[in-house]
């Protein structure tokens, strides 16, 4: 999301109920007090911040490609006094070659359907990840025809600018099917589980 006025729609837009049940389940799967977790794909860095809360001794580092959605990162770092705990990066969540194999916990929130080709994704999630350590991603799922689609953008960004209404709409249909996440993960050698979580969104979990 390289946009500014898309950036800014999106970070306007009320994600909080979504933010919040994800990182709830990422908080739900570490099953220690302390650790390093990786965000790909961070856009505002919401999800990041909200985790901080509910893991007071964990560290992140939020990766994302866009310059206009890291300024807004910054800023919401920066609000919220976590400039220690989480750690900004530019960099293409497909080619990280600067990080090493050290999280604990590498995690994502909507940037699957983004991706042309999700395989370099799903093996830097394998490369990054410590033996033993957890994954969360959580992504929008492909409903079956557009006419579902647009079901669902009405339900779902009602009162929004027509911008964001443009943006969902769109990232439906860009998304993936369980079913096709599972061949991903499948070719890339993950062993993760993949459900249906929402009426518009799959999570995939597990450890590694």
């Amino acid at each position: 999301m390289d946009d500014t006025e898309e950036a800014r729609v999106y970070d306007e837009a009320d994600f909080s109920r979504v933010n919040l049940c994800c990182a709830r389940r990422i908080s739900r799967l570490l099953d220690t007090e302390r650790g390093h977790a990786l965000d790909l794909g961070t856009g505002p860095a919401e999800i990041p911040i909200r985790l901080c809360a509910l893991l007071p001794g964990w560290k992140i580092t939020a990766v994302d490609a866009s310059p206009s959605m890291l300024r807004l990162a910054r800023s919401r770092v920066r609000e919220a006094g976590l400039e220690k705990r989480i750690r900004l990066l530019r960099a293409d969540a497909k080619r990280l070659q600067k990080l090493r194999r050290s999280f604990s916990a590498v995690f994502s929130n909507s940037l699957l359907h983004h991706l042309h080709d999700p395989l370099p994704f799903w093996r830097q999630v394998k490369r990054l990840t410590c033996r033993g350590g957890s994954v969360m991603i959580q992504d929008l799922r492909r409903p079956p025809n557009r006419t579902r689609a647009r079901e669902l953008t009405r339900r779902h960004t009602a009162g929004a600018p027509p911008l964001l209404k443009q943006l969902f709409y769109q990232s439906l249909l860009a998304a993936f099917t369980p079913d096709e996440v599972r061949k991903q993960l499948a070719d890339a050698g993950l062993d993760l589980e993949v459900r249906a979580t929402t009426d518009r969104h799959l999570a995939v979990s597990g450890r590694l």
